[in-house]
């Protein structure tokens, strides 16, 4: 016949149960900075104040809104960028990532970058910006926030806010 000694019950010991439970939240721990690193690329560079614009109604403009200097060291997968805007009128917003170049304001991109293409897809790095096409039919007000770019950068991804904002008048032609 066995005996067992008075006081140990059939069960998991306090001792094993703390190692377990230390052990449980360490694994959380780790889990949930991980998530957070892949989640939260660095943010990319911001600037205060705004870009002013005039076009007439039915004609295109170009507005550069964020520009990726030759110091910018990092590449970017882009997914997309999200235009936001306040307009008094109907416009037509268009996202385009001008490669090797950038632009200001301008009714014709092309003697400032070598390509413009939909950012959906690139890569964007040193020396490319970001340019919104704007076209508005009729007479009225643009206010653009700073675009959002979602990108992925090595295994980190995420969207972040870029650039500056932009404020257009639609005129009469």
């Amino acid at each position: 016949m066995s005996q067992q000694s008075p006081g140990h019950g059939l069960g998991v010991a306090p001792g094993r149960l703390v190692r377990r439970a230390v052990a449980g939240l360490a694994t959380a721990g780790a889990l949930l900075f991980a998530w957070w690193f892949v989640t939260n690329p660095a943010t990319l560079p911001t600037r205060d104040g705004h870009v002013t614009a005039v076009t007439a109604a039915g004609r295109p403009v170009y507005v550069g809104v964020w520009s990726a200097g030759a110091d910018f060291d990092r590449e970017l997968h882009v997914a997309g960028v999200h235009l936001r805007a306040d307009a008094t009128v109907a416009v037509t917003l268009e996202p385009l990532l001008c490669r090797g170049g950038s632009v200001g304001v301008t009714s014709d991109p092309e003697p400032f970058c070598r390509a413009l293409l939909d950012p959906a897809g690139a890569t964007l790095g040193p020396g490319d910006s970001i340019v919104v096409r704007v076209v508005g039919e009729e007479p009225g007000a643009l206010y653009l926030d700073r675009p959002a770019i979602a990108f992925r950068e090595g295994p980190r991804w995420g969207k972040r806010e870029a650039g500056t904002e932009a404020v257009l008048a639609i005129l009469t032609p």
